[in-house]
């Protein structure tokens, strides 16, 4: 996993509201826009989401734009999980061996992007795993996002567990609809522009915020309704922008211990409903200053192009 020797400040740089947002200037090459992704996914990664919730809230108070002024309307706590105690129970009464991780997800349905005046209801997606692929139970968060971050995929792609539980995040759908819709969520640098489109710096930012609201949703449920032996919470989005990868739950020294395993596991199954690639069932601190975030943005190096594999296939298992 790349670490990145810098943050972005909180303190932007003062600049000419008649001129552009500072991130205009960032985003104008695609390195500086590498960068500045590199650092979020850094805050998500290591689930320093209160710092990345500052951040993003400066920028789109700063960029002042009639979707920004929506994404801050649409704060944390306005979003929601339902289907919770649902989870835990299936958790609770699973039988053979112990749930030890969970992955999930927020995707949108495909084909629905040039249906105009519907909403966008994002849908969750739940993966049910033992410590038969993996020993999640061994792992610590950055194991778990090292994992899912491989470009061979997880070792648990593929496994797990034949369980059927119906979550949904609520909150989400008028952000999300105005994304889908958005008209400039590609910016091509033909011609080497000295800045990039408002419009562009605006989808980005609030994509990130989308992907904020979902995490903190989930960080606040795992917080306030833990789930049995605080089972880790490995969550993403998937075929949205960003790809942000946190887990969520995790308290040390109450995870379960691995059960044996005394049969391999069948042929994995595509089971189409679920969007999930199933095997069969068997029978038997502090934030940093912002002079310390100015000083890593500086010595920052880019991130390295994107997997080619999506985070479908990095978390589920399906390509």
């Amino acid at each position: 996993m790349v670490r990145n020797s810098w943050h972005l400040s909180l303190e932007p740089e003062l600049t000419d509201p008649k001129t552009m947002h500072e991130l205009q200037k960032q985003f104008a090459t695609q390195e500086g826009e590498d960068q500045w992704m590199a650092v979020m996914h850094e805050y998500f990664h290591k689930g320093e989401l209160n710092n990345a919730q500052r951040y993003l809230e400066m920028q789109l108070q700063s960029l002042d734009t009639e979707l920004a002024t929506r994404c801050l309307i649409d704060d944390p706590d306005r979003v929601s999980i339902s289907g919770w105690e649902e989870l835990q129970e299936a958790i609770e009464l699973a039988e053979g061996d112990a749930i030890t991780g969970i992955t999930l997800a927020i995707a949108n349905e495909a084909d629905r992007a040039f249906e105009k005046g519907q909403v966008h209801h994002p849908y969750m997606m739940l993966g049910l795993y033992s410590d038969d692929p993996f020993a999640f139970s061994q792992a610590d968060e950055a194991t778990l996002i090292e994992q899912a971050l491989a470009e061979e995929g997880p070792a648990w792609a593929g496994y797990d567990e034949d369980i059927e539980v119906f979550l949904e995040c609520n909150g989400l759908s008028a952000i999300n609809t105005a994304l889908v819709h958005h008209k400039e969520r590609h910016f091509f640098r033909d011609n080497a522009p000295e800045e990039a489109p408002k419009r562009y710096v605006e989808y980005v930012l609030a994509c990130w915020w989308r992907a904020l609201l979902f995490h903190r949703a989930v960080e606040k449920i795992c917080r306030e309704r833990p789930l049995p032996n605080n089972v880790p919470v490995l969550t993403g989005m998937v075929d949205m922008k960003p790809d942000a990868v946190s887990v969520h739950g995790v308290l040390e020294g109450q995870r379960p211990a691995p059960r044996q395993v005394e049969e391999a596991p069948q042929m994995a199954e595509l089971l189409p409903a679920s969007m999930i690639t199933r095997r069969e069932v068997e029978e038997i601190k502090e934030p940093p200053s912002g002079a310390d975030l100015r000083k890593r943005l500086a010595q920052s190096e880019p991130e390295p192009e994107p997997e080619k594999k999506g985070l479908m296939a990095r978390l589920f298992g399906r390509n």
